[in-house]
């Protein structure tokens, strides 16, 4: 009966520490230190069933095994993140250079063509050509509703996916419920 209440207790703890309407503040958890509380409870746990004979040396010893491994797999999370962010600020920058090379070559055209004489045709610089390949590429982007969704990692808070799912086709005429970011569910 010890075991089973001891095992209930930890699993009702760790179940209160991870739960997200639990948390007071709007605090941010890195995923190291997620990864090393649940892997040293976890851990713990294991430990403390496993080892028959002392079961407070096998959890502490699963408790620093978990915790180790948990801290691991955390900081593997964390540097995904960090590239996937790294990554969106890359394509910004380029989407925003190409938006600047696009002004520029129409700027430099509405100058050579006010600058040309009236029977003269208007001739396209090199440069107006090397400027407007950036803003080519940037129309061939994917659009903004389908980027929105495309990455839709987060986790949501389990009441509202009761009702409701993210739509990834927001945005999308073509498709049902267009103009709303959730579909309701039909059951």
């Amino acid at each position: 009966m010890k075991k089973g209440t001891f095992i209930f207790s930890l699993v009702f703890i760790v179940s209160i520490m991870l739960s997200k309407p639990g948390e007071a503040q709007d605090r941010k958890i890195s995923p190291q230190a997620k990864g090393t509380v649940i892997g040293a409870a976890t851990g713990a746990a294991a430990g403390a069933i496993i080892h028959k004979r002392n079961r407070v040396v096998g959890g502490v010893v699963g408790g620093v095994v978990g915790g180790g491994a948990g801290y691991v797999i955390g900081k593997r999370i964390d540097n995904k993140n960090k590239a996937e962010e790294a990554e969106r600020a890359a394509e910004a920058e380029r989407i925003a250079a190409a938006e600047r090379a696009a002004a520029e070559a129409r700027e430099t055209r509405a100058v050579a063509a006010a600058s040309a004489p009236a029977s003269a045709p208007a001739k396209k610089t090199v440069a107006a050509k090397r400027a407007a390949a950036p803003a080519r590429q940037a129309l061939a982007a994917p659009a903004p509703a389908a980027v929105a969704y495309a990455d839709y990692t987060e986790v949501q808070d389990p009441i509202m996916t009761i009702a409701f799912l993210p739509n990834p086709t927001y945005g999308d005429p073509s498709t049902a419920y267009s103009t709303s970011e959730v579909r309701r569910k039909s059951w």
